[in-house]
């Protein structure tokens, strides 16, 4: 009895011994196998860099004033996409805000009617000059009122009516009385983008007296700003603007589709000469918001001129030309041969 209680025990004991044995192995394999797992996941593998290969860009150090003119840059051109420009009678304005200098004398511009500006006053004007007379001298020149009123507007198109005055003073030589030979006209314009646009419309259209000789100028015009792709700063930029018109627009030897509709140029008192059409443009620089130089080429006249904004605050307008070639043979004027134009103008 006590031999097989012996033979039981040991047998217990050898059978126990047999387990832990597994049990231990298998507590290194499994612990190999985790660190080797581990082991795997955190090698690292070296290779040969390329920067040309691998088209990393390489860093270079820069100072906080570098900085600052990267990231103002990015800003200016961001900002001098989005400027918005319309325009004012014969000035462009900038985001229907501030009004800047004119962009011609007597060519409409196609850029659409600011939407801050209802009304426009304008008095332009030519001198005139015989044999010894000063260049700068009036010499019993002639000017002209234009009035301008933007009475019905949409987000890209505007139409408006204007008002001419033949005699806004009564000099030497004119025959006629302050506010005589008034007259009216329209203006319908389109907004095409920020940068451009078309007009169509007429001035001194409608004579109501005998005394009007400002002509019936019918005209179509388009503009559009160019220079201030990827600039910082959108100044110096240009706006060509370029068309067809009648009347004064049409008196050089340029001009064709001439016809007796609505009782011809009327550009002459007594004389009624045929309506005709003609070509137009001009080309300005604008300096910057206050300050433009522009050529003109009216079918009149070929004129070079300059245009001054004094004041952000006032639209107050100042535009001085000298007529480099005249309608007879747009021959280069001789210094004794010129004469200037100028306009004044303010909005409100």
């Amino acid at each position: 009895m006590f031999g097989k209680t012996i033979k039981i025990i040991l047998y217990i004991i050898i059978i126990s011994f047999a387990s832990l044995s597994e049990i231990i192995n298998a507590e290194k394999n499994n612990k190999f196998k985790s660190v080797s797992k581990y082991q795997n996941q955190a090698s690292i593998h070296w290779e040969k860099f390329s920067p040309k290969k691998n088209k990393i860009d390489i860093w270079k150090k820069i100072n906080e004033e570098e900085l600052y003119k990267i990231i103002n840059s990015t800003n200016k051109n961001k900002d001098s996409q989005k400027i918005k420009f319309s325009s004012l009678n014969r000035s462009i304005v900038f985001n229907d805000n501030v009004v800047g200098p004119d962009i011609g004398w007597l060519v409409p511009p196609g850029l659409a009617w600011s939407k801050n500006h209802k009304f426009d006053a304008s008095i332009r004007g030519h001198s005139r000059r015989k044999t010894n007379e000063s260049f700068l001298g009036w010499n019993n020149g002639d000017a002209v009122g234009q009035f301008y009123y933007n009475f019905f507007e949409r987000d890209k198109s505007n139409l408006g009516l204007n008002i001419g005055m033949r005699s806004v003073y009564k000099g030497k030589t004119n025959t006629s009385n302050v506010g005589e030979g008034l007259s009216a006209g329209f203006r319908w314009d389109y907004q095409l983008s920020n940068r451009s646009g078309i007009a169509f419309g007429a001035e001194q259209l409608l004579h109501f007296d005998g005394m009007t000789d400002t002509g019936r100028d019918l005209y179509f015009s388009a503009s559009k700003v160019i220079g201030i792709e990827g600039k910082e700063d959108p100044f110096p930029f240009y706006v060509i603007t370029g068309g067809i018109g009648t009347g004064k627009l049409a008196e050089g030897a340029i001009k064709g589709l001439c016809s007796d509709l609505l009782g011809g140029a009327g550009n002459n008192i007594g004389l009624q000469n045929r309506l005709c059409w003609a070509p137009i443009f001009s080309l300005s620089r604008v300096s910057n918001q206050k300050f433009s130089t522009f050529l003109e080429y009216n079918s009149h006249s070929l004129i070079l001129g300059t245009s001054i904004t004094p004041t952000k605050k006032i639209p107050l307008r100042g535009t001085f030309a000298v007529k480099l070639a005249d309608e007879d043979n747009y021959e280069l004027n001789k210094f004794s041969e010129m004469t200037w134009v100028f306009r004044t103008s303010l909005g409100f």
